[in-house]
């Protein structure tokens, strides 16, 4: 039915090109910035691509907010990525900065990043101490210096850093 990906035949036809784009949506929700590329690659004039556009929004089949928040939820919910691991992924999906940043405000607390931080953390199995257990450890006892312990502590900061964490989250799980 579809013709291999590059120059289209009719780069002029926007019903074709409607036709396409709803193709493409059917298969999996998309960014507005994902269809912008796919439409350019397959050799849409920018005209075309505009009203193609337009007409999906119209109809709300394209709505980059809407995108961006059940992205996000469902990140929270089912994957381990920091704040930085998920504004990375929601860069990749071609999402404005000012949605990307509004998002992530709204929908990802200091308190929840550290609830998926323990999460991964129990997943790759090293045991954290509650807040709780923490506050009572630091005044029951005074700290002293393991070197081993530190090495281990750096490992799992490292570990969280690349996952994406803040540093906010993760001193307060590891220091």
């Amino acid at each position: 039915m579809w013709s291999k990906p590059g120059k289209t035949k009719e780069p002029d036809n926007i019903d074709k090109a409607y036709e396409y784009v709803v193709f493409l949506l059917s298969l999996k929700l998309r960014t507005i910035g994902e269809i912008l590329k796919k439409m350019a690659d397959r050799g849409y004039n920018q005209q075309v691509i505009d009203k193609v556009i337009e007409r999906l929004k119209d109809q709300k089949y394209l709505d980059d907010e809407r995108y961006a928040e059940i992205y996000v939820e469902n990140l929270k919910i089912y994957k381990t990525f920091g704040f930085y691991g998920i504004k990375k992924k929601l860069m990749e999906r071609k999402l404005p900065a000012v949605i990307i940043d509004r998002i992530l405000s709204e929908n990802l607390s200091v308190e929840e990043e550290e609830k998926i931080a323990r999460r991964f953390l129990k997943k790759e199995g090293f045991a954290v101490k509650s807040p709780v257990d923490a506050e009572e450890a630091i005044g029951l006892h005074y700290r002293t210096f393991d070197d081993e312990a530190s090495k281990s502590k750096q490992k799992l900061a490292n570990r969280l850093r690349s996952r994406g964490f803040r540093g906010e989250v993760i001193s307060r799980l590891l220091f």
